[in-house]
Formats: structure tokens, sequence, C-alpha cells
């Protein structure tokens, strides 16, 4: 099972290496594309080189490595804004929080959303991590109460921590190693620090959970109020995409310097050892040397797969083609009804191998609804790639599923409010003339349509009279009057400042229409609490061949007689017919 889930991992690791690479190429971030306006452009030219500070041993964000250079995630960010903007930063990292913030630099960078620091504004945040809870696995994660609290000096302890219960270690790393050997039992950390030094010092007695609780936002800290300088950050922020962020994750995370330890070693391989005692001194030198080499390289990458499966927030899968199974993670069961969704899946699946069959494609993605546990329906975007035998026949496919659930409701709203008019709710000018084409065109022969052009009577005069807000209000009415006087089956729009459109379909006759007006005009009244709005409406009847265009001046011809007349009336063309109609339908 163990070797079965260490291949696994490695081939999880090409897989994201290789969306890694694909990401990179497709989406480059280029200088030119940032608007600076004059100021910053003359900022950027007279600048010097920026000192930029912050604390030592805060990996992956920012440390210092074995070969003495500063490296992390921040450094990578702010390298990345140097690239944008052609500012030239200076990295500096101090022993504590408080003597990087005494120090004369110019930005302060890792620096928690929250803190508020004397004479520093800070930046939009470039990076965010969700608060793990990392505790000693003798202990019970549910009764920490009472428990040792490993704490870093100069940051403020989270709420509900005592004081007394709390020992106080110089960074982030001294916490872990401390609980990992029963000097303290638990601490809080972010997701990306408390993962890549448990995985760098093979915290094997680590325990890791999700708290919920804080979401933290990484900044670069601005000294002296300097407003320029901040924009140009910003700017830079705001132009690197997700995809290249998470590059630079991947990176960091990839670049992990773990110690290989005696206890390691004994641990995973103390049988083998002890066996090959029995044997030759040769083949026990060779042996062990194999032993280390074979461990480090497979406990490396297996570490690396969970701990880039847990930040990722990401649901992995393996589908073997042949036995037709598919190994999903057990994250996925807390959200998706995996019974229901398995099937879905591997049919998908199987469909794509057949597409590629004597291709050359190494990955693909789809979009796939999956049934969640709560009846809803769930929105994935599913990557995978195709692992393939030596002779090019595909053998499985390994993958992972991400929710863009949140980002199709965004997309749709979006594509809805773009349709309406922002005042009144309804339909705009160009979405109703287009959903009036659509209807037109698919019209039978034996049915007879309307269109109606309404307009309000003297609506300046109301503007005048009683103020912009009443006229707006009148709009309103208007609008709640078409939305309860007409049928669903109806189009209903605003086309102008106070004139509007009704789309009736399949009408039993021009008698019909005529009372859906004068109710209109009822509901109206009655809504409108006083305030005085009459209407006059135009109406054509589509009973034959017609384009929009004409029909609509028909029924525009019809509103000038009705409005000529002395409005609020009720006017069809080719009717002979321009007679007011009553107020009072009743």
């Amino acid at each position: 099972m163990e070797k079965k889930i260490n291949i696994f991992a490695q081939l999880f690791l090409v897989f994201i290496v290789a969306v890694s690479i694909s990401t990179a190429i497709a989406m480059p971030v280029k200088a030119e594309g940032i608007a600076f306006n004059e100021l910053e452009r003359e900022y950027i030219a007279n600048a010097k080189v920026l000192k930029a500070s912050s604390n030592d041993g805060a990996a992956p964000l920012h440390y210092t490595d074995s070969n003495g250079e500063i490296k992390g995630i921040s450094i990578n960010v702010l390298e990345e804004i140097s690239e944008m903007t052609g500012l030239v930063f200076e990295y500096h990292l101090f022993d504590t929080v408080e003597d990087a913030y005494s120090e004369n630099a110019d930005i302060y960078f890792s620096v928690l959303n929250q803190y508020t620091l004397h004479d520093t504004i800070l930046s939009a945040p470039y990076l965010q991590s969700d608060t793990v809870l990392f505790y000693n696995r003798s202990c019970d994660p549910k009764d920490l109460d009472d428990g040792a609290f490993a704490g870093i000096k100069d940051v403020r302890l989270p709420n509900g921590i005592k004081e007394e219960r709390t020992t106080y270690y110089d960074d982030r790393e001294a916490t872990i190693i401390a609980v990992n050997k029963g000097h303290a039992d638990y601490g809080y950390g972010n997701a990306y620090s408390v993962a890549y030094y448990t995985l760098q010092n093979n915290c094997s007695n680590i325990a890791i959970i999700p708290t919920g609780k804080e979401e933290r936002q990484y900044c670069i800290g601005v000294k002296n109020n300097d407003e320029v300088l901040l924009s140009i950050i910003n700017k830079a922020i705001e132009s690197i995409d997700k995809g290249r962020m998470d590059s630079m994750i991947l990176d960091v995370a990839s670049q992990v310097d773990r110690t290989v330890t005696f206890d390691m070693i004994i641990n995973a391989y103390g049988k083998t050892i002890f066996t090959a005692g029995f044997i030759t001194i040769i083949v026990l030198i060779f042996g062990i040397y194999s032993c280390i080499r074979t461990g480090r390289n497979l406990n490396i990458v297996n570490k690396r797969y969970v701990i880039l499966s847990q930040l990722s927030k990401e649901h992995l899968f393996e589908y073997e083609i042949k036995t037709n199974k598919l190994e999903i993670s057990d994250k996925v069961n807390t959200k998706i009804d995996i019974d229901n969704s398995k099937d879905i899946i591997s049919d998908m699946l199987k469909n794509s191998v057949k597409d590629i069959r004597d291709k050359e494609t190494a990955q693909s993605s789809h979009i796939i609804e999956l049934p969640l546990l709560n009846g809803d329906i769930g929105i994935y975007k599913m990557y995978f790639s195709y692992l393939r035998e030596f002779g090019g026949k595909v053998h499985s496919i390994i993958g992972k599923l991400t929710d863009i659930s949140e980002e199709e409701k965004e997309r749709k709203l979006l594509i809805v409010k773009s349709q309406l008019d922002g005042l009144t709710g309804l339909y705009n000018a160009s979405t109703t003339k287009e959903a009036i084409i659509n209807m037109m065109g698919d019209k039978d022969p034996d049915r007879v349509d309307a269109l109606i052009i309404i307009d309000c009577d003297k609506f300046k005069e109301i503007n005048d009279s009683y103020g912009h807000l009443q006229g707006d209000l009148a709009l309103g009415y208007i609008s709640q009057g078409l939305k309860s006087t007409f049928r669903q089956s109806d189009i209903v729009g605003r086309i102008g400042g106070d004139e509007f459109i009704v789309y009736m379909q399949n009408i039993p006759s021009v008698d019909f229409v005529r009372i859906k007006c004068q109710q209109l005009e009822h509901n109206v009244q009655e809504l409108s609490q006083g305030i005085p709005i009459n209407l006059s409406m135009g109406v054509s009847i589509f009973d034959k061949e017609i384009t929009y265009e004409e029909l609509f001046k028909k029924a525009d011809d019809a509103l000038y007689i009705a409005k000529s007349n002395g409005g609020s009336q009720v006017v069809v063309a080719d009717s002979g017919d321009s007679r007011a109609a009553d107020r009072d339908p009743d």
C-alpha cells in the first residue's frame, strides 16, 4: 500500500510540474502592460535602491537558505514587482519582528494586514493563507484548553490563549520543533509555514488541521506613508494573476531542503537493516546506501504530495483504465456526493481517452457538473493528464477537481446585470430588441403577436413639480405596473427615459391587448400614491411577415397619434380606432 501511495505521489508531481510550466508559459507578465501615471513614472526613473526588511524564520514566505541567500514566496513577489516596474530592492532579515520594524527601511514585506505600523501604510494583499492548528499527536485536539501553547516573541497571542500557559520561542520554526518534541502541546500558524517546517525538520509527531478561524493576508508595508510608491506596488500586485502566483508558490515548495535523520531511517527501514546484517559486509554497505537514497527520494516525494494537496484545497484523483477503478481523495467526500459522482467522472475520463487515442495530448481539462451532499449541483473544472505505457497506450489518468461554482454564479449574475436597466430592473434597450427579434423569428405563421410602445405623459412636469427623485419613483411605479399586468411569456423592457416597450405573443384578440393596456394604467395609478401618472400607448399587430423595424415604426406612429390627441390613450395601428382607452377598466 505504501509503495502504491508513493508511486501515485510521483505521478501527481509530474502532473503538477506540467501544469505549472504551462501556466507560466501561457500567462507572461509584461511591465508595459501597467498604466503608470506621470508622477509614478518620474518616481521610478529617479528611484534609488529600496531597502526591504522583515524578520527571519518565516519560511516559505521568506528565509535565509543554507547558502546565506534570502529566498521565499514574498521575495519572488518582490522580484516580480521589480521586473514589472523597474524598481530595485535590497533585502534584509532580522532576528525579531521588533528589530525589523525599528530598522530604517523603505518597505517591509510579509506584513499581516491586521497589524498597524507607525508611519506605515499597507499595500493590497498579495498572498492569503488559512490559519491551521498544529499539535503533538499524543494530544487530543478537542481538549487543548489547558495545554501548553507555543507562541512567538513580540507577536500577539490568538484570542482565547492563556498567557500563563504560553511558552515563547524566537520564530515559527522553533515553535513547530518544540511541539514535535513534546515541549509544548500545540500552536497556530499560517498553512504555508507550518507545512514547510514540518517537512523540512521531519516532524513526524506533528498533526495539522484547519481551524477556519482566521484568514491571514500578507501585504507590503510602505514607510513614511509614501503614497506614490504604494500606488506603484499596488498596480504591480494587481497585475500578478493567480496562475503566476501559484507557480511562484510551487517553486518555493519544491525547494524544501529536508534532512534525513537516523530515527527516520530506523522507523522506515529498521527490519531491512537488521536482516541485511546477516549478509556480507559489502552487501550491507550497499544496502544501507540504497535504502538511504531510495527512502529520501520516495519520502520527500510522498510528503510533498500530501502538503501540496493540503495547500491546494483541491480534490485529487487517479483513474486506472484497465480496471475501471477511480480513486479519489477523502477530502472530496466532505462536499461532493461521491456515490453518485464516480460514474459521471469515470465516463468522462473514458470518453476523453477515446478522443486522444492517436494523439500526443499530455493534458486536458473539462467543465463538469457534480451532485453535492446538500442536494445542489456543483460546477467543477477537471484537469487531468494521461500516463502512458512504453508502447504509447494510456494506462491511467491522474488529475484534480477545482470547485468553480462561485465563479460561475458570479459570471451568470454579471451577464444578467448587463441585460437589465439599473433603475427599473426591466430589460435594457439592446437586450429587449434582441429578445423581440428572436421571438419574432420563432413565430408560428398562425400566431398573432402585438408590440406596445408606452410613454409617460408630461413626465417633465412630474420632474419639475415633484423633483427628480419622485420622477425616478414614477418610472419605478410604471415598471412595477408592467410586471404585474403582463404575462411571464411577454417581453417587457425600458427603451428610453420614460419610454417602455412590451411584446405580447399569441394574443387572442386586439381587444385583449386594449384591456391589458387599460389594466396597466389602472395599476400604475394605484401604485403612484397621488402622483398623476398618465400613459399613452401605441400598438402594432404582428400577423403577417414584417421586420422588427417596420413593426416598431407602426407602434411608434400609433403612439404619436395617441399623444397628439391629448395623451392617456391607446391607439392600435391600422385599426381605424384612435379612441382613448378608459382609465379604469372596471
